[in-house]
């Protein structure tokens, strides 16, 4: 069953015709099916497609190595615009596609439909296709983006650090899969005292690497100062669990009888002795 994510309503009977990699269906000056010679004998020219940007692909999805298609049906004025009122979804290989798949088709220029040599609006159905090959991968630019991101982390500079390191997703959605992009963001972020911003990161970051004491650690001083004490009890005590070092689990147990009595142990003393070089 078609959908249509932007409210639009009517009913169009029109039979549908293949013409250079869309549909033709109609066009709104004739009550007839495209592809049917007119009593003028005018031809209709169904229109074509002239440009596309790149297409967004999903970062969730490309991790996933999920390809995929959306197909959506829309008006394209006289001009080569699309109606953007006009466009419904009429299947959807994933939910995920649609709306990277609207959004590009938005923004597609089409030479018009046309009738003889008039200019006319039509409706068109296009097929959009999500292939990996495809997918637009700047790798060196997302690395010199995490990168400096990174170095605005160390610095403090956390807003910063936190845009930069979006760039580099976009650039190469692959670096999303390493916890080495995730634990700067939930380290640094929260020892400079951004942890209400990072603390999603950190959840990234243990997903990633659930065995890992340091990434725990992290998450854990994200949560104390977000006051989900619970969460940072869970965490502390896989650092003990999980580290193996005698010093480290004797003042993460001394952290968790503090949290376990409604105190953070987690104070700016603390936080300032961790963004100490020395440290």
């Amino acid at each position: 069953m078609a959908t249509n994510p932007r409210g639009i309503r009517g009913d169009r009977s029109c039979l549908s015709l293949p013409v250079t990699g869309l549909v033709l269906l109609c066009t709104l000056s004739l009550p007839a099916c495209a592809g049917r010679q007119l009593e003028n004998d005018e031809p209709l020219n169904a229109p074509e497609r002239l440009w596309s940007p790149p297409l967004d692909y999903p970062t969730d999805l490309m991790l996933e190595g999920i390809e995929g298609e959306v197909l959506l049906e829309a008006m394209v004025d006289s001009t080569g615009r699309v109606e953007p009122e006009t466009i419904r979804v009429l299947a959807a290989s994933r939910p995920g596609f649609q709306e990277p798949a609207i959004e590009m088709l938005i923004q597609t220029r089409f030479r018009p439909a046309s009738r003889g040599n008039r200019p006319i609006a039509a409706f068109v159905q296009v097929p959009v296709k999500f292939e990996l090959a495809s997918a637009v991968i700047d790798s060196a630019g997302g690395r010199s983006a995490m990168s400096r991101g990174v170095r605005l982390a160390r610095a403090g500079r956390v807003p910063d650090a936190l845009t930069a390191f979006g760039e580099a997703q976009r650039l190469d959605p692959r670096l999303a899969s390493s916890s080495d992009y995730w634990y700067p963001l939930c380290w640094y972020g929260t020892i400079w005292g951004y942890a209400d911003d990072v603390v999603q990161a950190c959840d990234q970051l243990v997903r990633l690497a659930p065995d890992d004491p340091g990434a725990h650690d992290a998450r854990g001083l994200a949560r104390a100062l977000t006051r989900d004490y619970p969460g940072a009890i869970e965490d502390f005590q896989a650092v003990i669990d999980l580290s193996g070092d005698a010093r480290t689990a004797r003042e993460r147990r001394q952290w968790i009888a503090e949290l376990e009595a409604g105190r953070n142990p987690i104070t700016p003393v603390l936080l300032e002795s961790l963004r100490s070089p020395s440290t």
